[in-house]
């Protein structure tokens, strides 16, 4: 006849109650968190790919931010660009008429006048700042406007240096644009901003040779379709670069939805199933701590 200790039948009524409790607490803290896995030995596995989740995740949203920037700047570049390309066009039909030979000397002066503004406002243009402390055709980064006051480059010192500024991870974008390849002759070195006062100063003069007018305005003419060209390439580079930044936005917010999905499936939790295993851990619980009571009002005099 097999016999059962009564101290055996009381610890064991024990443990199986302590199981339950401590299930019962394990559901009461999902419950409360929402989370399937809330302590690394809850699931090892799980706990490890979810940390490769959230960094995948956290790089994620740091190129976010970066090509935010970049959308930023080149949005502003491109916008720009396209001001300086009307400034451009505007002088250069402005030097057609001006290269008529019946003009007067007057009409010459209103001309030479029209393109002094244009001249101010291309330079008003280049010298434009980016927003975050720096110029939008500041090369790699300069702490002075790129163009001084009379048109020139400012030397790399304070200056510019050529190049441009890139930001991103998994791809590189511009930040800032080389003021130099848009608004500098790579020819002969002088700036859209000179050339137009040299036409400038040529029209203005009543007493100019009438000959030597025309062969400036021709010559200055040239110059502006060589600067339009620059501003047309540039523009469609940063034209090219903003329909880039779009697709690779569209791919990180692809990727960041899987990731959250996956993250979601290793540690959230199922609460349908969490409740439904509560429910079945307190009716076991109760059913040992009725268990136990009966065990435990047990004595000798029941079995006589």
């Amino acid at each position: 006849m097999t016999r059962i200790p009564t101290l055996y039948a009381h610890q064991r009524a024990l443990d199986a109650m302590a199981q339950r409790r401590t299930a019962l607490n394990g559901d009461q803290l999902q419950l409360s968190t929402g989370k399937r896995v809330n302590d690394p030995s809850d699931d090892p596995l799980a706990v490890a790919q979810a940390e490769r989740l959230r960094s995948q995740l956290a790089r994620i949203s740091i190129e976010n931010r970066m090509i935010g920037f970049a959308r930023q700047m080149l949005s502003t570049a491109e916008s720009t660009l396209g001001q300086v390309g009307d400034s451009l066009q505007f002088a250069r039909e402005n030097l057609v008429a001006a290269g008529n030979g019946a003009m007067s000397a007057g009409d010459r002066a209103l001309v030479a006048q029209q393109l002094s503004g244009v001249r101010d406002q291309l330079l008003t243009l280049a010298n434009r700042r980016d927003g975050a402390g720096g110029y939008v055709f500041g090369g790699q980064g300069t702490a002075a406007a790129p163009f001084d006051a009379n048109g020139d480059p400012v030397a790399p010192a304070p200056g510019p240096h050529p190049g441009e500024q890139q930001t991103g991870l998994d791809a590189s974008y511009a930040t800032s644009m080389d003021g130099r390849a848009v608004f500098v002759d790579a020819g002969g070195g002088a700036t859209l901003f000179r050339q137009l006062d040299d036409v400038v100063a040529a029209l203005a003069d009543a007493g100019a040779d009438p000959a030597l007018v025309s062969a400036k305005v021709s010559t200055t003419i040239d110059a502006i379709d060589a600067g339009l060209e620059r501003v047309l390439m540039a523009r469609t580079r940063a034209g090219e670069q903003l329909r880039q930044i779009d697709a690779h936005e569209s791919a990180l917010a692809a990727g960041d939805l899987d990731a959250r999905e996956r993250l979601s499936d290793l540690v959230d939790l199922d609460y349908a199933a969490a409740i439904s295993s509560f429910q079945n851990n307190r009716t076991s619980l109760d059913a040992a701590m009725t268990a136990y009571a009966q065990i435990a009002r047990l004595s000798l005099f029941d079995y006589l």
